[in-house]
């Protein structure tokens, strides 16, 4: 320091640190803005998954229940409109041997077609519902 500057003892010595503290508070109130922006979940659908083991003395009749790109609906491999699957779910609901519906959409299908069909099993009362196939989709962006 030069020799002509004279510290004021009342100042104290010069601040070497950084003031940190409004970095602090911008990242706070970043973090209260990300929390604030994230969407909240405002519709589920809740499926019972299987329990293991629990079919074992039963009879079971396993169903394939695909819904296509096109928005086919196909059970067992045979197309069927809207109104022949609630039959056949509602069949398949009062049946004596247990039915066990594996739902496998085709990964381009339209959300809202797949959850029409799953809505409509829900509304049929069907217990034993899977989603079959997603074991193909493990890794991110495969077919």
């Amino acid at each position: 320091m030069p020799a002509s500057y004279k510290a004021d003892p009342a100042m104290g010595e010069p601040l070497s640190q950084m003031n940190t503290t409004p970095l602090i508070d911008v990242l706070l109130v970043l973090l209260i803005m990300m929390i604030i922006s994230i969407p909240i979940a405002a519709h589920k659908v809740e499926v019972d998954l299987p329990i293991p083991g629990a079919t074992a003395d039963e009879e079971q009749v396993d169903v394939s229940l695909i819904v296509e790109q096109n928005g086919a609906i196909l059970w067992n491999g045979d197309i069927v409109s809207k109104a022949q699957l609630e039959q056949r779910l509602t069949q398949a609901a009062s049946a004596k041997t247990k039915h066990v519906i594996r739902f496998e959409p085709n990964p381009n299908a339209s959300y809202n077609d797949a959850v029409q069909v799953i809505n409509m099993v829900s509304d049929a009362e069907i217990k034993a519902f899977a989603f079959a196939g997603n074991h193909k989709y493990r890794q991110f962006d495969t077919n």
